[in-house]
C-alpha cells in the first residue's frame, strides 16, 4: 500500500535528532534504515531514505557553519574581501581571459567615465 503524499518527509523529521545521532557515533546509513524499517518506524523506501538523510546532513552541516561563524562574529571571507576592496574597480579581474588595454578599457566603461578623445576612422 503506497504511503500518503508527504509520509517520508513527516518521518524524517519526527526522527532526525534520533538519526543525526546515529550518524555521529558512526553508524551507516544502511543500518540505521534497516533498523527503523524492522521495527516499523519508518515505511518509506531506501533511495527515499538515503534521498532524506543526505539532505539531513546538508541541512545539519549548514546550521553548524551558520552558528559557528555567528559565535565568533565573522563573516565569511569573499564577503570580507568585497567589503575592503571597494577601491578597486567592480570588473577587476572578472575576465582574466582579456588584454591588460581590454581590461583597463572594460574598468573605465564600468566606472561610468567617457573618453571623447576616442580616434575616429
Amino acid at each position: 500500500m503506497p504511503a500518503e503524499w508527504g509520509q517520508a518527509k513527516i518521518e524524517i523529521l519526527a526522527l532526525r535528532d534520533e538519526i543525526l545521532g546515529k550518524l555521529e557515533q558512526g553508524i551507516l546509513v544502511r543500518t540505521i534504515y534497516e533498523e527503523l524499517s524492522a521495527s516499523g518506524r519508518i515505511t518509506m523506501s531506501r533511495r527515499s531514505f538515503y534521498d532524506r538523510v543526505k539532505r539531513l546532513r546538508t541541512e545539519a552541516s549548514k546550521s553548524t557553519r551558520n552558528t559557528s561563524a555567528q559565535s565568533t562574529g565573522r563573516t565569511s571571507k569573499p564577503i570580507q574581501n568585497h567589503l575592503t576592496e571597494k577601491s578597486k574597480p567592480a570588473t577587476s579581474n572578472l575576465l582574466p581571459s582579456l588584454k591588460a588595454e581590454e581590461q583597463e578599457e572594460l574598468d573605465r566603461l564600468w566606472e561610468g567615465s567617457s573618453d571623447d578623445t576616442e580616434e575616429t576612422p
